[in-house]
C-alpha cells in the first residue's frame, strides 16, 4: 500500500502498531536479479526521502512517540563464498535447498563440523534450523543475490529509529 494511502488508516489511538510490508514486498521480486541489492537500496532511498513517507511519519508522530524497525535484515548473498567441502555443500543443499531457514524436522540428521554450519533455535513458531554466516552452495535454479532468514550479521542486525514531534 502506498504511504500516502496509509495516512487515512491512522486513528487517534495513542497506542498504535502499524505493520507495512515494504520493503519485503519488493525484496522477493529482486532476489534473483543480479543487481537486486542495488535496486533495493535505490528504492529505499527513494521511499525514505519521499514527501509521502514523511507525511505518513508526521501523521503517526502526532500525539505519540513512534519507533520504526523491522522484523529482520537483508543480506547481499550474491557475494557470499561457495561452500567447497562436498559433504557440507550436499548437507546444506538437502536440508535448505537454496533457502536460509527451514522448520527443524523430527529426527533430523545432525552434523558435527567445526565451525558449525547451522544453528537450531526454538521460537513461538516451533524449532527451526538456520544457516550460520556468509556461505552459499550450488542448488537448482541458482542462488538468489538478495536474501533473509539466516544468521549472518546483516540478517540479524536490525536498526530502529525512535521519533517524536
Amino acid at each position: 500500500m502506498p504511504f500516502a494511502d496509509c495516512c487515512a488508516l491512522i486513528k487517534a489511538d495513542p497506542n498504535l502498531i502499524f505493520w507495512h510490508h515494504w520493503p519485503d514486498s519488493q525484496m522477493h521480486n529482486l532476489a534473483d536479479s543480479g543487481d537486486g541489492y542495488r535496486k533495493l537500496s535505490k528504492n529505499v532511498v527513494e521511499q525514505l526521502t519521499s514527501d509521502d513517507f514523511w507525511h505518513f511519519i508526521d501523521r503517526l508522530a502526532t500525539g505519540r512517540r513512534i519507533i520504526i524497525t523491522a522484523d529482520h535484515g537483508y543480506a547481499h548473498s550474491g557475494i557470499f563464498p561457495d561452500v567447497v567441502h562436498k559433504d557440507q555443500a550436499e548437507f546444506l543443499k538437502e536440508r535448505f535447498k537454496s533457502g536460509r531457514s527451514v522448520p527443524n524436522p523430527i529426527n533430523s540428521n545432525s552434523h558435527y563440523w567445526v565451525p558449525p554450519l547451522t544453528q537450531t533455535i526454538t521460537s513461538q513458531h516451533g524449532e527451526w534450523s538456520l544457516v550460520l554466516g556468509r556461505k552459499k552452495w550450488k542448488s537448482q535454479g541458482g542462488y538468489p543475490t538478495l536474501t533473509h532468514g539466516g544468521l549472518s550479521l546483516l540478517e540479524m542486525s536490525v536498526p530502529y529509529l525512535q521519533l517524536s514531534k
